[in-house]
């Protein structure tokens, strides 16, 4: 297993912290990997790929990579939104398409400094076409095998899914209700539930991904998306979403690939989408102010 970072100067500051420090709890576990630049990349092709960038920078991550990438190389995305996957496929036809989605929560302290926030759940399935939903991959058996048989290090749940569209998609829906309001308000999650201005708008949203979900064939959450989102908000009351985080440091927004995807996918069914197109026109006028 080896690293891979963007340019010389992110290797120098890995090199200087001795690794990646992982905080959770009063436990610490420090990991040092072999790593590359595209400047110095590794002598041999690349042919297990995990990418967890932002959505939005997927194909500027892989980009310098590519020439170095396996024939059939498999490429694991975990980010939120969607989208990537389909524009990577185009991209890398022969690539073996995988997404991840994951209920973990952690954040940087510093650039190598990883806190675990909370222990989830991480779900991987194929995404590609040209995969067998059922087929596991022998590289994912080993992750699957070594997140049960390894309590000494910091534990990571994973399952394989056969139909990894509906969870992701299910994760897009309960993401794009939340996040966006959260930074067009400036509030935690759990000041969004009875914010006067926010919660009817939240309400819309749910309604209007619904309708999209049930256009394109996901079956709808269990307990319907209002009560899922409501109860995700009260049990993430005190956290900042990451959108917010994003526009409160002048970061970009994954907000193209979540409540943007809904309106692309809407508008092939003649959805308007009313409530989606005002919150991302909010958003671009509160991030370019």
């Amino acid at each position: 297993m080896s690293l891979l970072l963007k340019d010389d100067t992110q290797l120098t500051q890995y090199q200087k912290a001795g690794g990646v420090r992982l905080l959770e709890g009063d436990t610490q576990t420090h990991i040092k990997l072999e790593a590359y630049t595209p400047n110095s990349p590794p002598l041999k092709h690349i042919k297990h790929l995990l990418v967890c960038c932002k959505s939005y920078a997927t194909m500027d991550a892989i980009r310098p990579w590519r020439q170095h990438l396996s024939g059939g190389a498999q490429i694991v995305l975990l980010q939120n939104g969607m989208g990537s996957a389909q524009i990577l496929q185009r991209a890398l036809p022969k690539a073996n398409i995988y997404c991840a989605i994951s209920t973990d929560g952690a954040w940087r302290k510093a650039s190598f400094d990883v806190v675990r926030a909370g222990a989830g759940e991480t779900t991987i399935g194929s995404f590609s076409d040209h995969l067998l939903a059922e087929e596991i991959p022998s590289s994912i058996q080993c992750l699957l095998k070594a997140s049960q048989e390894t309590p000494s290090t910091p534990r990571l749940s994973i399952a394989w899914h056969t139909d990894i569209r509906t969870p992701m998609w299910h994760k897009l829906a309960v993401n794009s209700v939340i996040n966006a309001l959260t930074a067009i308000y400036q509030c935690t999650n759990g000041e969004l539930i009875d914010h006067p201005q926010a919660r009817p708008r939240l309400e819309q949203l749910c309604v209007e991904t619904q309708d999209v979900m049930a256009r394109v064939g996901i079956a709808p959450l269990g307990q319907g998306l209002l009560h899922t989102a409501l109860r995700i908000l009260q049990q993430t009351s005190h956290n900042k979403s990451s959108m917010l985080q994003d526009c409160q440091a002048n970061r970009a927004t994954e907000i193209e690939a979540i409540n943007g995807y809904i309106i692309q996918q809407g508008a092939l069914y003649h959805l308007p989408c009313a409530g989606h197109k005002q919150v991302c026109e909010d958003l671009r006028r509160i991030c370019a102010s």
